[in-house]
């Protein structure tokens, strides 16, 4: 196999790894958003409002 086809291989890995990790931190980050938010101020949400 050409040596280029392991660049792109690797880097697709690279691109993949990034998405990845930037999925699992902004998860985190709304979790920790959604159990500061101040719950008693919510209210159920109805269709016809």
């Amino acid at each position: 196999m050409p040596s280029g086809f392991w660049v792109l291989v690797a880097f697709i890995a690279l691109v993949f790894a990034y998405v990845i990790s930037k999925v699992i931190y902004y998860k985190r980050k709304s979790d920790e958003q959604w159990r500061a938010v101040d719950k008693s101020k919510l209210r159920e949400w109805k269709d016809d409002d």
